[in-house]
């Protein structure tokens, strides 16, 4: 086989697994690279001035945030140093923990493939942390629903519900108390354009009330798209979890206190 065959597969392979998504006057770029917990690294970018800036978005220092790691002071914080400067990144306008460079048009590959290894590299940071299981944004919203819950409610975590076409898929969790109940379906920052459209997926095609219907999202409102929150917003109601006790108020009012004993 002649080494420009062999070429063309390999290119190919990298080229198809690429992905690329419109972003508000950015676009979001999926690699075929993942961090350690096999979620690909995406990073973001837009336009700024006469060049584009690229950047991860803090991603990996969540990551390392979610595993016990911060980058804000000591060790992680030394590692974190260390791989910026040996990337060559700029991190122009980076804010804490975040990954960025500004480059011409023509320099885009080599910075999205800078940042994105650095990316990597920063996440690996991990085996600096105690170990400790990850604790997921649905199962945080499941725990923290059946805090909520009192006597006479039923919580069911990957509740079963019912599309109009007959199929049936699982919801995050799903609160009942007499002949009430209120779906719960947790809506990540780690994938959000993914998240956000699966949600939409289930609720869209439900056959539950609107009104029963509880998209709870991770973080506030300003970590999201007005478009994207507008979009969920049209068929269900849209809860932030990192405003506290509207997640509770709502669910309050769809499974009210008297359904606690069964009225």
């Amino acid at each position: 086989m002649e080494s420009s065959t062999i070429i063309a597969a390999i290119l190919r392979a990298i080229n198809d697994h690429t992905v690329v998504h419109p972003y508000g006057d950015g676009l979001l770029v999926d690699l075929p690279l993942t961090y350690s917990d096999g979620d690909a690294v995406r990073v973001l970018v837009e336009p700024m001035g006469d060049g584009f800036r690229v950047t991860d978005r803090s991603t990996a220092a969540e990551l390392l945030t979610l595993a016990g790691v911060s980058v804000a002071a000591g060790r992680p914080a030394q590692a974190f140093a260390s791989a910026v400067r040996a990337s060559g990144l700029n991190n122009i306008g980076a804010g804490p923990g975040e990954l960025a460079t500004f480059g011409t048009a023509e320099e885009l590959g080599s910075l999205v493939l800078a940042v994105a290894q650095t990316s990597i590299r920063v996440e690996q940071l991990r085996v600096l942390a105690v170990r400790q299981p990850v604790v997921r944004f649905h199962e945080q919203v499941t725990t923290r629903v059946r805090q909520w819950a009192a006597a006479g409610r039923q919580v069911r975590r990957d509740a079963p519900i019912q599309l109009r076409s007959g199929r049936t898929r699982v919801v995050t969790v799903r609160v009942s108390g007499g002949d009430r109940s209120a779906y719960v379906q947790a809506v990540s920052r780690r994938d959000p354009e993914h998240s956000a459209e699966h949600c939409y997926y289930l609720f869209g095609n439900s056959t539950v009330d609107p009104s029963d219907r509880i998209a709870a999202l991770d973080g506030r409102a300003d970590d999201w798209p007005a478009a994207l929150i507008a979009e969920l917003a049209s068929i269900s109601d849209v809860q932030f979890f990192g405003e506290p006790l509207g997640l509770e108020r709502r669910l309050e009012a769809r499974v009210p206190q008297a359904a606690r004993s069964g009225q």
